[in-house]
């Protein structure tokens, strides 16, 4: 009820005349010679206000992955009902791995597959997060999408998610026919930590010889945990990713410090990014992310892959999240899942 309440709320307060919401929000946020969607800055001072109540000492796992579920649930878009959607567990290296099915009405015949692994550092977030989201994927594609809920530190550390993302993508090859999927014709992507998961497959598979997936979604992702300047200095107190939670993921997420120089923990590291799969790489203007996504896009463009790159410069780290308080977002969105249509094919 109080969920529903704040949800109701947070989409009436977005939907005020621009004035009144410039109003309540303050001066304009400028970055880099951005500005801060405005609907997107309202939100977030609420958000702010919030979490300025807990003290530094109370801010553990289990708090943020509550206060990023509540952002989710007030923020997030609204599934498409013409989407079915069901929940399963299949086998994983430790332990079953939960994973949610969407599956498309306009799917005909051996469908295209998409992969797909949440956003949250490794440390927070679920099935949820990216959920109207990938409904809108699923349908504009014709693709059956299954996310992933991998495994999350403290309680397990890198390689754990990794491994379990890993292990996703090969069951869904394995069982591509009994789910009326074809195997050749599947993506895999991503939001923030999702998307480096995303990058990783495709790096990992072609070093072992094995065939790429038909797409890399890389959607805002993090991808050099060794970036300083630009983007990082400039976007440090942007919300809801800071330059603080992002050292709150690493310190929960990573066995030790040394590990951020892994090509598994920073795939923007690599060289050597010939015969990767074609690749939409989508970056936000506040997000102290976004240097190192462009630069990746643009070294994978320079090694010959096919690149879709695009900055959405008004909006914030897990913008795909807050659409059903954006305009701008749910813009993005769209534009997002067309680019993916695009990259796999579909008119």
């Amino acid at each position: 009820m109080r969920e529903g309440i704040a949800r109701a709320a947070a989409r009436a307060t977005s939907r005020l005349p621009k004035k009144l919401l410039r109003r309540l929000a303050g001066p304009a946020v400028e970055i880099d010679g951005r500005t801060l969607d405005v609907q997107i800055q309202v939100f977030a001072k609420s958000a702010n206000r919030a979490a300025a109540r807990q003290k530094p000492d109370e801010i553990t796992p289990k708090v943020v992955r509550e206060g990023f579920r509540r952002i989710i649930a007030a923020g997030g878009p609204d599934p498409l009902g013409s989407v079915s959607v069901h929940d399963r567990v299949i086998p994983g290296p430790g332990g079953d791995i939960p994973v949610r099915f969407y599956h498309p009405a306009n799917a005909v015949g051996r469908a295209l597959g998409v992969v797909w692994f949440h956003q949250g550092g490794g440390v927070i977030g679920g099935l949820d997060s990216d959920h109207g989201l990938l409904t809108q994927l699923a349908d504009r594609c014709g693709a059956v999408v299954m996310s992933v809920d991998y495994r999350l530190a403290p309680e397990h550390r890198f390689p754990a998610g990794l491994d379990d993302a890993q292990a996703a993508h090969q069951w869904l090859l394995d069982n591509a026919a009994a789910l009326a999927v074809d195997p050749a014709r599947v993506a895999v992507g991503g939001t923030s930590q999702g998307a480096t998961f995303a990058a990783v497959l495709c790096q990992e598979r072609r070093s072992r010889g094995l065939p790429q997936p038909a797409a890399q979604l890389l959607v805002y992702p993090g991808l050099d945990g060794t970036a300083t300047g630009g983007s990082r200095d400039s976007c440090a107190e942007a919300w809801p990713l800071s330059a603080n939670t992002i050292l709150f993921f690493a310190a929960h997420y990573l066995p030790d410090p040394s590990a951020v120089a892994d090509h598994r923990v920073s795939p923007g590291l690599a060289t050597e990014l010939w015969g990767l799969a074609p690749a939409a790489v989508i970056t936000a203007g506040f997000d102290p992310l976004r240097d190192e996504g462009q630069r990746y896009a643009a070294a994978l463009e320079s090694a010959g892959v096919a690149v879709t790159a695009r900055c959405e410069d008004s909006l914030t780290h897990s913008f795909t999240s807050l659409a059903g308080i954006s305009k701008q977002a749910r813009r993005a969105n769209q534009r997002l899942v067309d680019d993916v249509a695009g990259i796999l094919g579909v008119d």
